[in-house]
């Protein structure tokens, strides 16, 4: 996001940007950025190979972390990291209101449906400037009409147009309309989630995700093939990747009533990266117990230790970034995941996860369609 704001001429940008991505940006028009939910470098390997997407690869760069939509969405409405705007996965406690909200729909912990004071929250939890405001040039945001008018998006978007869109054979003709409402220099950031909803719930490598692929990877070649010649330069890239999670690698904190105790409220964060608030005089328990006990699938590591590290990026950290991570990450190994019931929770079965630390998850492609002429 750094280098593109450079391009655009967007001047100094708060972490460096990504090297000879800027000059890229600079000779074109027209920058459009698609935002593939969920394709990792790993997926585009195993199913895309030989494609237009395949072909048009030009290198591979790190996700966010923990590398999750919540995380990644936040650093592209923002184009700061993790540290900077404190998005710190699915679930994010926020002590402004004293809650715990799955953060992108604005719900509270295993609701379904946003919570009615979600439009009183968000300019209390989300005080960033967004990205948009800070570029010299139009932006236009390509988003499924579901998320395009909620609380989160409108407040982080900022002063956008909005071009809605219905399914995947929308999203291109939502794109081709952003093209030709604008005339001199543009920016269009569009995303795409149906991959990522498929791989959840079939698995990465399960028909119907890669079925998805295919189906996004098809509209792509006959929009790049329509739009060459243009002045324009069609990025595409994806917030996280992804790993199978067998259910019978699934810890539940419930089956460890000693150590749910320790905590001050439930996890938060992600099956794969969940953050523990724990009561301070349990502290050197809880992380004793968890090691000996749940050691060989997680490891538990002192939140300030990952800021210290620059897990979350290297800007001066978000003044809430703190409370949000609790005393300690539980990372997951291999393809575990771990969930916190609590009365009234449903967790739903997922085959697919992100969040974590593995390199299939926070390894993302990042391909350039240059589409001017020759």
């Amino acid at each position: 996001m750094a280098a593109i704001a450079a391009g655009l001429g967007g001047g100094l940008q708060p972490v460096e940007p990504l090297p000879g991505l800027s000059e890229l940006v600079a000779a074109a028009q027209t920058i459009i950025l698609l935002v593939v939910d969920g394709l990792g470098e790993a997926q585009l390997r195993r199913h895309l190979t030989g494609t237009p997407l395949d072909r048009a690869y030009l290198r591979g760069i790190d996700s966010v972390f923990p590398p999750t939509t919540a995380s990644a969405v936040g650093t592209f409405l923002t184009g700061l990291p993790p540290a900077g705007h404190a998005l710190t996965g699915w679930y994010q406690w926020c002590e402004e209101i004293g809650e715990i909200l799955a953060i992108l729909p604005l719900s509270r912990r295993g609701a379904g449906a946003p919570a009615p004071e979600a439009e009183r929250w968000a300019p209390r939890i989300l005080t960033l400037p967004p990205y948009a405001n800070r570029l010299p040039v139009p932006v236009t945001h390509v988003m499924p009409a579901w998320i395009a008018d909620t609380p989160f998006n409108r407040t982080l978007s900022g002063n956008v147009r909005q071009e809605p869109y219905a399914a995947t054979a929308d999203l291109f003709p939502a794109i081709e309309r952003a093209l030709e409402r604008r005339c001199g220099r543009h920016f269009i950031y569009a995303y795409w989630p149906n991959y990522d909803t498929a791989a959840h719930d079939c698995g990465p490598d399960g028909t119907k995700a890669i079925a998805q692929l295919h189906r996004l990877d098809a509209a792509l070649n006959e929009f790049v093939a329509h739009r060459r010649g243009t002045d324009a330069l069609l990025l595409v890239t994806a917030d996280h990747g992804f790993v199978t999670t067998p259910g019978e690698r699934q810890l539940d904190l419930a089956d460890h009533p000693d150590l749910a105790t320790c905590l001050i409220r439930p996890l938060s964060g992600e099956r794969r990266a969940a953050y523990a608030h724990v009561i301070p005089e349990r502290r050197d328990f809880f992380v004793a117990t968890a090691e000996s006990r749940l050691g060989h699938a997680l490891w538990v590591v002192p939140s300030q230790r990952l800021i210290a590290a620059g897990w979350f990026g290297t800007v001066p950290p978000h003044p809430r970034l703190s409370s949000r991570i609790g005393d300690f990450t539980l990372l997951l190994k291999e393809d575990w995941s771990l969930i916190d019931t609590r009365p009234g929770d449903r967790h739903p079965v997922m085959l697919g996860m992100h969040g974590g630390a593995s390199c299939d998850e926070i390894r993302v492609p990042l391909c350039a369609f240059p589409l001017r002429a020759p």
